[in-house]
């Protein structure tokens, strides 16, 4: 995924004045609960990016909505951003923040999609296998796709591991065409 560089930016110095307090984790739970509050309630989204709200009156929702709340450090960032009426880019920033994170702690993130929905056991084999191959920590998100007709895909980082039916049908097509000819 790339980010603008204002979200870059923004993330990167939380991160590293987040990690400086030995406080990633807390800062990462934060702002994760805000993005997911701005997809479930529509009122505040909308507000976050109304043009018509000017950013004194934006600040003043933040301070009285959060102070004490977040951390400092949340707090002030969104103050920031209010401030600046930048606000929209929060959700940005914050996939940004958790790039870096997990950059410096060597994780990938990916996605496995899969025909049917994988017992516990089969995502944890999945897991071993990608970390394996990547030589790092893997987090996958496992997805159900009604468009595969057996097997799965896994897409982490840059990597695609097809070992889907759909693929192995093509190679066998693609074989016995030039076998024919």
């Amino acid at each position: 995924m790339t980010f603008s560089e204002v979200s870059k930016r923004y993330a990167k110095a939380l991160y590293e004045l987040s990690k400086a307090q030995q406080k990633n984790d807390v800062v990462l739970a934060e702002i994760r609960a805000l993005v997911q509050i701005l997809k479930d309630d529509k009122i505040v989204a909308d507000f976050v990016k109304s043009p018509l709200v000017s950013p004194e009156n934006k600040t003043a929702a933040i301070k009285a909505a959060f102070s004490g709340k977040t951390s400092a450090d949340v707090t002030n960032l969104l103050l920031l951003l209010a401030s600046k009426n930048r606000l929209e880019i929060f959700s940005e920033l914050v996939a940004a923040y958790e790039q870096i994170s997990d950059q410096d702690h060597g994780v990938t993130r990916g996605t496995v999609r899969s025909a049917s929905v994988l017992s516990a056991e089969a995502r944890k084999s999945i897991e071993a296998t990608v970390a394996k191959a990547t030589g790092k920590k893997v987090i996958l998100n496992f997805v159900e796709d009604h468009s595969l007709l057996g097997g799965l895909v896994a897409q982490v980082g840059g990597w695609t591991f097809d070992d889907s039916l759909n693929s192995h049908l093509t190679r066998m097509s693609e074989d016995l065409n030039r076998r024919a000819n």
